[in-house]
């Protein structure tokens, strides 16, 4: 499939959040139609492609879209039909993104990262996490989307998005992949529940691996569901296209069902 067709397929649009922001995003709809409620895939890109253009680069390394595997394949489609959701984050300071954390301000961006891949997440989202959020459940009242199946993926800043998004929003998603991404761990009881498969390269020089070795350790002793890759000898970019190339991980990810406790709000 050529940049053409997946560009086209790709549909733009802008959304109004209720704080402010008109977000760019892109939707893909599904190619076959069905009568049955289908899943509902998210991209969170990474930081280097924030901007408003809503142009290809906020999928661009998205192996679910670009790579041979593409869920836009109409053949891939009528094994794993889906919508497909990229929202893009803002550029409007040095600090927005899909995350926020303590210490983290336009004057102070990077404050509050740790040297272990960790950071305490704020009491309130950035503006760009807030509005994508409110996105995503707006898509799934509006569109013929199962509510128990919502997946999400991200990379680099977006693996920071997949953690945060599952904990500030925890009822909402049945599977989640983080890519080469910091997190908060004290967020562990919220987001056990939710099936995880996470990926890093060991010699990250941007993300350190420790914080993805951290959390598959929180998860596991927890007895979650969770899975735990990590590429000897791969850098940080080098992981996103070889989690992309794994064969097991779209099956994987439309095998789960959301799950919820007894505590958390339904949709």
């Amino acid at each position: 499939m050529d940049a053409s067709t997946i560009d086209s397929l790709m549909a733009k649009h802008v959304f109004s959040s209720s704080n402010g922001m008109q977000m760019p995003y892109r939707l893909f709809s599904p190619i076959i139609e069905s009568t049955e409620k289908i899943p509902l895939v998210i991209f969170l890109h990474g930081r280097g492609d924030r901007g408003r253009d809503n142009s290809a680069q906020i999928y661009h390394e998205a192996g679910i879209i670009v790579n041979a595997n593409s869920l836009l394949k109409a053949e891939i489609q009528s094994n794993f039909p889906c919508y497909i959701l990229v929202p893009q984050c803002s550029d409007k300071t040095e600090n927005e993104e899909w995350a926020k954390w303590v210490g983290n301000s336009p004057e102070t961006p990077f404050k509050g990262l740790g040297a272990d891949s960790t950071y305490t997440m704020s009491p309130s989202p950035s503006e760009s996490g807030e509005a994508a959020l409110e996105l995503i459940e707006q898509t799934i009242k509006d569109k013929n989307i199962d509510a128990n199946r919502v997946y999400i993926i991200g990379l680099s800043m977006g693996g920071f998005g997949t953690w945060e998004f599952t904990a500030r929003k925890p009822h909402v998603f049945a599977g989640a992949i983080p890519m080469a991404g910091y997190s908060d761990p004290n967020q562990l009881e919220k987001i056990k529940h939710i099936p995880f498969w996470i990926f890093h390269g060991s010699i990250d020089k941007w993300n350190p691996v420790t914080g993805s070795r951290t959390m598959f350790k929180l998860l596991s002793d927890s007895n979650a569901d969770v899975r735990y890759t990590e590429y000897v000898d791969t850098g940080h970019g080098e992981s996103f296209k070889k989690a992309f190339n794994e064969a097991e991980l779209i099956p994987w990810l439309f095998s789960k069902k959301r799950k919820t406790n007894s505590s958390q709000e339904k949709l």
